[in-house]
């Protein structure tokens, strides 16, 4: 195993340290990186993701409805129109899914 050189000379070059890094504001929220907002699909922009535990058999069964209900039926929309037949019945009007840039497709 060769042992690294004792003095690198001038073949190593160290830009000097920022003299005033920019110190984070107590209100400013923290900015995602910019390449994974370029991975982002825009409706995930507008969207605030939402993890909902579910015990295996009933996420089977739903599965099973969404089938039976047709092949382009996803339990993601059943399981919004269900949150918004919640919220209905409970009086909140806030809308809960996010308009598609998309245009849908009507064949």
């Amino acid at each position: 195993m060769a042992k690294p050189p004792v003095s690198y000379g001038n073949q190593v070059k160290l830009a000097p340290p920022p003299r005033d890094p920019p110190s984070p504001s107590a209100d400013a929220a923290p900015e995602s990186p910019p390449a994974l907002e370029a991975r982002r699909r825009p409706m995930e922009n507008k969207s605030d993701p939402t993890i909902l535990y579910l015990h295996p058999d009933g996420k089977y069964e739903l599965k099973r409805y969404a089938l039976a209900r047709g092949p382009k039926v996803k339990v993601h929309d059943l399981l919004l129109e269900a949150v918004e037949e919640w919220a209905e019945r409970h009086g909140i009007a806030a809308p809960f899914r996010v308009p598609s840039q998309k245009r849908r497709r009507t064949t």
